[in-house]
């Protein structure tokens, strides 16, 4: 085990992933995720399951070859822009559309802001995640396709195309929220993911902040290697630093 004095932060570690289970609520039309016994204890000698998910299911990593053509694929993200220092901005109290002067004023708001890499939004979420594999009374291994929204997409909280480019402007190399997406459900033209991801900028959708307060932390996030991939299912974690 290391060392817990040799750790680089003292605070307890928050996950902040949604886990993968046949109830994990998807985008409409997203594959749905199914696990199943491909081998028993007591008939094989080991444990195997078959897993079927969609890659943007959960927490994930949006890759720029989600919708740029001869876009990078996940497995040749730059992990480095994955993990530092991140700070956290609490929009549970808004609907619609973020704008550059909405984020720059919560933004300057924070302190101690000067080695941020990672912008992260937490908002009153268009899905609802309950920790365990019962979601509005679903048992492991049905199916959560009758899973909708809770808020209409004209509510979720998303970026505008003013605001994605302030996250450009401003030198971020990743952005999460914890929605199904950085753009209003309903786009069609995906501004917000366009700009993003064709200036360098890592997405990270469907996080969890239920428990996470405004302001600093230490961030990482590490996508599944699938080459050639389009996107793929992360572990996230904060750590406070105190």
């Amino acid at each position: 085990m290391f060392p817990p004095e040799k750790m680089p932060f003292k605070g307890k570690i928050i996950d902040i992933t949604v886990p993968i289970s046949p109830s994990t609520p998807i985008f409409p039309g997203d594959p749905e995720p199914s696990i199943e016994s491909a081998f028993t204890i007591e008939k094989d000698g080991c444990a195997v399951s078959r897993l079927i998910l969609g890659s943007h299911t959960g927490t994930h990593v949006d890759a720029p070859s989600h919708i740029l053509k001869d876009g990078l694929a996940v497995d040749d993200l730059n992990l480095e822009n994955l993990i530092g220092q991140a700070v956290v901005l609490d929009f549970s109290f808004r609907n619609g559309a973020l704008t550059d002067y909405i984020l720059d004023k919560a933004y300057n708001h924070l302190k101690n802001t000067d080695h941020v890499s990672i912008l992260l939004l937490k908002t009153k979420p268009s899905f609802h995640y309950e920790n365990n594999s019962r979601v509005s009374g679903l048992q492991a291994g049905e199916s959560n396709k009758g899973i909708e929204f809770e808020e209409p997409p004209e509510n979720s909280v998303y970026l505008d195309s003013g605001a994605a480019k302030w996250i450009v402007r401003n030198g971020f190399k990743t952005v999460g929220i914890d929605s199904f997406s950085v753009d209003n459900l309903s786009s069609e033209n995906l501004s917000a993911h366009h700009i993003l991801l064709s200036n360098n900028v890592n997405i990270v959708e469907c996080l969890d902040m239920s428990s996470v307060e405004a302001g600093i932390y230490f961030f990482l996030c590490l996508p599944l290697k699938i080459e050639g991939c389009d996107g793929a299912p992360a572990r996230a974690l904060l750590i406070p630093y105190s």
